[in-house]
């Protein structure tokens, strides 16, 4: 399994390719490069989980082909609480995931 399928198997919601993309390439993962056990336990991979769960925590609710993706309010909350905890094992915070950027969707197509 590659860095990329592993963060894409967070959830089973439906997040973009393009920005699991973005989110490897901006904290320094291969998104390419396989998922080992030791690769999960870099700083590079729990950054790029962390803003996998600030991802998730901001991401709207859809429907698609009569399938619902939605999170509760404790849902984004606990969302984001993975999100710090990841952040703090690697010594950093918040400001570190760049929450200035934001994901969504527009139309029909996933």
């Amino acid at each position: 399994m590659t860095n990329l399928e592993s963060l894409s198997a967070t959830s089973g919601y439906p997040i973009p390719e393009a920005a699991l993309l973005d989110i490897a390439e901006s904290t320094g993962l291969d998104p390419d490069g396989s998922a080992t056990l030791e690769a999960r336990q870099a700083k590079a991979y729990k950054w790029a989980k962390a803003k996998v769960y600030l991802f998730l925590a901001a991401a709207p609710n859809v429907s698609q082909n009569g399938i619902s993706y939605s999170f509760s309010a404790e849902e984004r909350k606990r969302l984001l609480a993975l999100a710090k905890s990841l952040l703090s094992e690697i010594g950093e915070d918040m400001s570190a995931l760049g929450t200035g950027i934001r994901y969504g969707y527009r139309g029909e197509d996933f």
